[in-house]
């Protein structure tokens, strides 16, 4: 089945689909709702002001008031404990379609504007005199293009009446685990007719993305155990080195680089993940671990997601090696030397127009899909190389039992001691100005940066979203309150180019505060930005703020995370409290409402939107599953 082949939609809406990369009917299945809207039963005495709410009663005829630009449509909801204005803009057909007398299910946002308590442009469905509300819930979307929340809906509501999904668990597995089948899955995921059953479509989903990662690990599992040369170098040299830093290394950068060390000397090659907190010191063990692969007359290949992160660990190496060996930078728009001793890149050392020498160490940094055409450029050399990804992510122990079960895993477990705590602290709204002059006294006395960190870029993620932060409104407001200083913004619509711009400003010192969505979390590394401004923090997830919060105060100088919500909830007071990240992601799984989600989170090499690697049942069930064949 086509795109085309679902009612309503047409070459227009297809075209949109297609350049946002959704070219199947299951495909647009899998655009799933970034949240849900819950309305609540009430009356109109229980509304509370804020409140989505579902009301039962009856309207007069709705009456049109014209304005010299606007017609207001105005009438009067009763029920048994009162009344309220319902309020419609410029629906003149409203007045020709309300039965004065009959029972009303009036849906919509309670407000009040003055004196009156109102709903405006509600939804009105027609009911029986006695009908009952039931809390509601309304998946919202993430708009694609031009489409907004209203039309995926629409959308996606008539794909699953005329599209069937295969369902690629037996019925074994869904049995065992008593798990939904996909097509009840999916019906319930964008359509909940309770919280009890979007848990079960959430735990289905969860398991499936779990599921995936498994059937991964046993792939890689094969490629492991895979014949190489062994290293061998001057160790004397390679001590010289460790012992000519300005700086001892930890004990935990001393202990991992042994067991990195001790792959290298083996034939067979290494496949080990380096896990470590932010500030943790994973660079410098990459490093010793590239010279000793330089030493053994090998080239070590570093590969980056981004530019701009290509651009950090070329300086970082440079900075640590490059007295010892050539370091060489090859992306896009850096035509590097293949040469180098070191080669540090993006997707462009994959080019075919690329030829290295004897590859004895490849560096895959966090972040960085690790995919099977990666996989596949690693198979094409010969000998085949050690392998070494790292990664900011905690690591529990059931993941490493499961998902990571074939690879080995150092842990970096402690910090460097010159690396001051953050201090971190919940900012309330009438704090706010008092937070900006600290903020500007540090720019301007201290030479400090900041970053101010949105999670929407529009007003308005979509046309039923409340209204949020979005970056220009907040570089605007920002450029008021702190007149002087320099204010940029960034976001993940920018082209690759244009971010690496931005940030190479924002390095460079040029600007003082960077506005920019929570991309920023991923492995960026600004010395001089020490303070890190959060709006909205009740909106991200607390692993997701860790990360946020390890954006600053990399240096030896005090690091500052300050939490704006108008909420103060008991998980904002937890993440102030509380500096370990794999605690913090398990307070939110077990946190976790009926019915919430997760959110898109990044787990380093890992992208999802319903589990948690942090879930260590369904971590046991799926990799339990993978084997029943």
């Amino acid at each position: 089945m086509e795109l085309l082949d679902i009612p309503g939609i047409g070459e227009k809406t297809v075209g949109t689909l297609v350049r946002h990369g959704i070219t199947t009917p299951h495909e647009l299945l899998t655009h799933y709702p970034r949240t849900y809207r819950a309305y609540l039963p009430r009356t109109t005495r229980s509304a509370r002001v804020g409140e989505w709410v579902s009301l039962v009663g009856t309207l007069t005829l709705p009456v049109s008031h014209h304005g010299p630009h606007v017609t207001t449509q105005l009438s009067t909801f009763r029920d048994s404990s009162g009344t309220l204005t319902l309020r419609w803009f410029n629906s003149p057909f409203i007045t020709r379609s309300v039965s004065p007398g009959s029972t009303y299910l009036v849906r919509g946002q309670f407000t009040i504007f003055g004196p009156t308590l109102q709903i405006v442009n509600p939804g009105l469905t027609k009911v029986e005199p006695y009908y009952q509300a039931q809390e509601e819930l309304l998946p919202i979307y993430t708009p694609i293009g031009s489409l907004k929340s209203g039309h995926l809906r629409a959308h996606v509501r008539a794909t699953l009446k005329v599209y069937k999904p295969l369902d690629h668990l037996s019925l074994e597995i869904q049995n065992k685990y008593n798990l939904l089948d996909l097509p009840t899955t999916l019906r319930h995921i964008h359509f909940p007719p309770s919280r009890t059953v979007l848990e079960g479509a959430i735990r289905r989903l969860a398991f499936d993305e779990l599921y995936h990662l498994q059937l991964e690990s046993l792939e890689k599992s094969e490629h492991n155990q895979i014949k190489t040369e062994a290293l061998h170098w001057n160790t004397g040299k390679l001590t010289s080195w460790l012992t000519s830093l300005p700086y001892i290394p930890t004990g935990a950068q001393t202990r991992v680089l042994n067991e990195i060390l001790s792959d290298l000397i083996k034939p067979i090659a290494m496949h080990r993940l380096l896990a470590g907190e932010v500030g943790s010191g994973k660079t410098l063990v990459a490093a010793a671990a590239a010279l000793a692969s330089h030493l053994s007359l090998h080239q070590t290949l570093v590969m980056a997601p981004t530019q701009i992160l290509a651009e950090q660990l070329f300086t970082s190496f440079h900075d640590l090696l490059g007295s010892s060996l050539k370091v060489s930078l090859i992306t896009a728009n850096t035509q590097g030397d293949p040469s180098a001793d070191l080669v540090v890149g993006t997707q462009a050392l994959l080019s075919p127009k690329h030829h290295f020498g004897k590859v004895g160490l490849v560096i895959v940094d966090e972040q960085h899909k690790f995919g099977v055409k990666q996989r596949e450029y690693l198979s094409s050399l010969a000998p085949a190389p050690h392998v070494l990804m790292m990664t900011a992510t905690p690591i529990p122990r059931t993941l490493a039992m499961t998902i990571f079960s074939s690879m080995a895993i150092s842990r970096l477990d402690e910090l460097p001691k010159n690396r001051l705590p953050i201090k971190t602290y919940l900012v309330e709204e009438e704090k706010r100005e008092r937070a900006y002059t600290w903020i500007k006294n540090e720019a301007v006395s201290n030479h400090n940066q900041a970053f101010v960190v949105v999670p929407l870029i529009e007003e308005a993620e979509d046309d039923e979203g409340n209204s949020q932060k979005s970056l220009k409104l907040l570089e605007s407001d920002l450029k008021k309150r702190l007149p002087g200083l320099t204010i940029d913004i960034m976001h993940g619509k920018m082209k690759e180019i244009e971010k690496t711009e931005h940030l190479r400003a924002f390095r460079d010192g040029i600007t003082q505060i960077l506005v920019a969505t929570s991309m920023v979390e991923v492995g960026i590394d600004i010395p001089r930005a020490n303070i890190m401004v959060i709006e909205d923090a009740e909106r991200f997830g607390l692993a997701q703020l860790h990360q946020l919060r390890g954006r600053v105060g990399r240096g030896d100088k005090q690091g500052y995370c300050l939490l704006f919500s108008s909420s103060n909830t008991p998980r904002l007071a937890y993440f102030k409290s509380e500096s370990n990240g794999e605690k913090l992601a398990l307070y939110d799984l077990e946190n976790r409402g009926p019915g919430e989600l997760f959110g898109q989170s990044q787990h380093g090499f890992f992208s999802l939107h319903f589990a948690s690697i942090y879930d260590s049942e369904l971590l046991r069930q799926t990799h339990e599953a993978v084997r029943i064949h």
